[in-house]
């Protein structure tokens, strides 16, 4: 870190919670109106884990992981909303991410740097496309207003899309795609549905994107924004961010009534944006890159993300099997059971760190590329993997976790001292520790909140489908048959019609490749709060 770097304006947890007074967006969770987002006690899990984003920036022993130098302006900046110029950087955000992610589960606020990012690769392109600067230009001022005021951005991507075999412009409804419906002087007004926005009724402006590649008749469908979210014409319909509840302080709950995510239905009617926050308007032959840009980054952090949660489920199960009564190294069904959820963690983790380390620099920007490979099948891991490492959870635990007693009964004097007497199992482990072990193990993956883990890893970011699609579109299979071709002896064919010879790549290890050979790609923390601390 530059330690002479002028620092930005960095709010603590409750500078951001305070931060949110300022606006007033319209949102209904539950068919109810809210009044004060803030005050809201069915987003309060929601708000907890961005805040904790922006306390880790003012913990000295995090402050190296979770702040870096922003390049363009050389201002000290929360890393949720850097730009990232290097392998280390991947790295940094990487672990960065899977640190905040052990506390919270999901921390959301990632979406910020991986959407900013994109953003600044399309600015660089449009304006190489077209021989002008002004794109760049437009980008970096929000950028440094979102890291001098300390921003969170959510991310307005995904649209309803109503029937699936039509392209935008074909839908009954235009509003299923988010478009432009007005061009003036001043900016543009759209309008549409984005169905899943992360955390969108705490975000203080959500950035609009398109979810796919566009054609000429789609143009209109084009458009990237940002939007603050108490625009005039801009209804938020959530859900409840984790499992806020009239039994939770009871125990019930005990991950999930502190930390959680909401999601939220955007609807936007005639929403106004000035031409300063406009990125993509109507460039359709951008929109495929921009969104596959954006999910690569994506991609690469929710590895982060869904490691921290392992490590979590990684703990619990470790603590379940010490309460009843065993020692894993010592019990090789166990032991087999715990590695094998330990490796399934670690592998998607090392494939975000291949990532990283195998980064490219845009070729129109300083901005650096998560290795779209080893991003996507680290995604494509965690995302089919989550059910197992539930399960996993579930069998070293056993069945306690879904048929012990409510937390009631904890407190009901005809059954509370014979059930602490005969619920027990260790006679080292308190039967309140016990209880607490299981009924947090079911919280993260038998109740609400675990089924909830389960379909965003699945589908956040993309569907497993997406990411074999990319992993094939990018895998130098052409590689691999120019080897076999030449230990067969018989050529290797240079004929760019050939199907299978069409992807092929320069060797990673390389004077273009990630990093100059003997330089750090990570920062030097503490020995403390190194990545072996996250894991």
């Amino acid at each position: 870190m530059n330690s002479l770097s002028t620092p930005a304006s960095l709010m603590t947890g409750d500078d951001y919670r305070e931060s949110l007074r300022r606006y007033r967006p319209r949102v209904f969770v539950d068919g109810q109106a809210v009044a004060s987002v803030v005050d809201e006690p069915a987003l309060r899990p929601g708000i907890n884990a961005v805040a904790l984003t922006y306390d880790f920036a003012h913990r000295p022993e995090y402050a190296p992981l979770m702040r870096a130098v922003q390049h363009t302006s050389g201002r000290e900046v929360n890393r949720m909303t850097h730009l990232s110029t290097s392998a280390g950087d991947l790295l940094n955000k990487l672990e960065a991410v899977r640190l905040i992610c052990q506390e919270t589960g999901c921390a959301q606020r990632y979406l910020t740097h991986d959407a900013l990012n994109a953003i600044a690769q399309l600015a660089a392109r449009l304006d190489d496309a077209q021989g002008k600067t002004e794109h760049t230009a437009r980008f970096q001022a929000y950028l440094h207003r979102v890291q001098d005021q300390d921003l969170t951005l959510g991310v307005a991507m995904t649209d309803a899309k109503g029937d699936r075999s039509r392209r935008p412009h074909q839908q009954a409804n235009p509003d299923s795609y988010l478009h432009i419906v007005e061009r003036n002087a001043r900016g543009i007004v759209i309008s549409g549905t984005k169905a899943i926005v992360t955390g969108a009724p705490y975000m203080h402006e959500l950035l609009v994107m398109p979810c796919r590649n566009m054609g000429q008749a789609d143009a209109d469908f084009a458009v990237c924004c940002a939007v603050p979210v108490d625009a005039e014409g801009l209804t938020i319909v959530a859900r409840p961010a984790g499992r806020p509840g009239e039994k939770l302080e009871h125990g019930d709950a005990l991950f999930s009534r502190k930390y959680g995510q909401s999601t939220g239905v955007c609807l936007f009617d005639r929403v106004f944006v000035p031409w300063e926050h406009v990125f993509l308007a109507g460039e359709w032959e951008h929109a495929g890159h921009l969104t596959y840009s954006y999910a690569t980054h994506h991609r690469q952090t929710c590895i982060g993300a869904r490691a921290g949660f392992g490590d979590l489920l990684i703990g619990a199960a470790a603590l379940m099997c010490e309460a009843n009564g065993f020692d894993p190294g010592a019990e090789s069904q166990l032991r087999e059971q715990m590695v094998e959820l330990i490796t399934i963690v670690e592998g998607f983790y090392a494939c975000g760190v291949a990532a990283s380390v195998y980064g490219r620099r845009d070729e129109h920007t300083d901005v650096f590329m998560p290795d779209p490979v080893f991003a996507n099948i680290g995604k494509l891991l965690l995302a089919t993997k989550i059910y197992d490492m539930h399960r996993i959870a579930h069998t070293v635990s056993g069945g306690l976790i879904v048929t012990l007693p409510g937390p009631d009964e904890d407190h009901n004097p005809e059954t509370a001292a014979r059930l602490s007497d005969v619920l027990r199992a260790n006679p080292d482990v308190p039967y309140e520790q016990r209880i607490q072990a299981a009924r947090f193990v079911e919280d993260l993956t038998a109740g609400y909140q675990g089924g909830w883990y389960s379909v965003i890893s699945l589908h956040g970011g993309g569907s497993p489908a997406a990411m074999k699609q990319e992993i094939w579109r990018h895998y130098p299979v052409g590689n691999k048959v120019d080897l076999v071709e030449r230990l067969l002896e018989r050529g290797v064919s240079n004929d760019p019609d050939r199907a299978i010879t069409r992807n092929r790549q320069p060797g990673r290890c390389c004077d273009s490749g990630c990093s100059t050979p003997g330089q750090p790609v990570m920062v030097d923390l503490p020995v403390s709060t190194k990545a072996t601390n996250s894991r």
